[in-house]
């Protein structure tokens, strides 16, 4: 890695250092930025490149895109592959037909919808390339490979880690998406399914909300002084639960479960206002999407899928080194 990654590593270091004083998830953010701005501005050795991947961008962007993004920088490194990063392009066909017609032979994308992937594969076929898919996993055929999570033990897990902190009693919203990523709708399953083994504890699973800040506030207002504890699926439900929890006060006080990792959830999650935050990590969805990518292109058939794992953190381990690795994925 070079240069680079002793600065990373020095970055990590001063990193963990400020997180005893509390100022960690900002410093964080500030050397993921600065890494991702001195790689971007250095052009790929010329020799040993077998080939030239893509990397779309994902319409929503966060820490969890920093971080995919991170692992397919060391990756393509690793196994000699030319990356290029596809943003600003408003739609994922449009990114793809750009990656394309600069000469792209593997296109790594965490998709909107499974029309839009469908229309992306197509696309690709047509000009002799490779589709490698990241997260979700959409019933479209002529997919390489596809690096995912199992969100369905994700959800059950978000459930045990609301039983847990209810101790097995009480009434539980389950903050639903709109979303059509099936992933959203998994994990809800996977909550279900978990808090239903679980006699003491009523769910209402009635209400839904998206990445609007308007709408899943609303939600959270209607909800805080009806439930004990909230699960939200995606990220802006459990951040708008937090936010009407702590407007509230003490005496509305509940538990909340979210899944994320994104820098408002972690502080957050630091001050004890979220009280499980299910992660997964994105380092290694871009580490492992690009190794399939570099299968590809050394004409070996990469592994159809790859499901990482999840994992529950608390405000008190989320500091220990492991979970450091995994919420900062530039922290040696």
């Amino acid at each position: 890695m070079g240069a680079n990654s002793g600065a990373a590593a020095s970055g990590g270091g001063t990193a963990m250092r400020l997180l005893a004083r509390g100022s960690l998830l900002w410093a964080a953010l500030a050397v993921l930025l600065l890494q991702g701005c001195s790689e971007r501005g250095q052009p790929p050795a010329e020799d040993g490149i077998i080939g030239r991947v893509a990397l779309i961008a994902p319409q929503m962007d966060g820490a969890l895109a920093d971080s995919i993004r991170l692992g397919a920088e060391a990756a393509a490194k690793e196994f000699g592959c030319e990356l290029i990063y596809i943003e600003e392009v408003t739609g994922q066909q449009n990114a793809a037909e750009k990656a394309l017609k600069e000469g792209a032979s593997v296109l790594l994308l965490d998709p909107d919808s499974s029309g839009q992937l469908e229309a992306v594969v197509e696309m690709a076929q047509n000009n002799e390339a490779a589709v490698i898919t990241l997260n979700d996993v959409y019933p479209v055929k002529g997919v390489a490979s596809t690096v995912t999570i199992n969100n369905l033990e994700a959800g059950r897990l978000a459930g045990s880690a609301m039983a847990e902190l209810l101790r097995g009693k009480g009434k539980v919203a389950l903050l639903g998406s709109d979303s059509r990523a099936p992933g959203y709708a998994e994990r809800a399953q996977g909550v279900l399914e978990e808090l239903g083994r679980q006699p003491g504890i009523t769910v209402d699973d009635g209400y839904s909300c998206g990445t609007s800040p308007d709408g899943c506030a609303e939600a959270a207002r209607q909800l805080i002084n009806e439930v004990d504890g909230i699960i939200a699926v995606q990220e802006q439900g459990a951040l708008s639960a937090a936010d009407e929890s702590l407007r509230r006060g003490e005496g509305s006080r509940i538990r909340i479960v979210g899944f994320g990792s994104e820098t408002p959830q972690l502080e957050l999650l630091q001050d004890g206002i979220i009280d499980r935050l299910i992660v997964q990590s994105g380092f290694n969805a871009g580490y492992l999407g690009m190794k399939q990518a570099g299968m590809v292109l050394r004409g070996e058939k990469p592994e159809v899928k790859l499901t990482l794992a999840t994992k529950a953190v608390t405000p008190d381990s989320m500091f220990w080194m492991d979970n450091q690795k995994l919420l900062f994925p530039f922290v040696k």
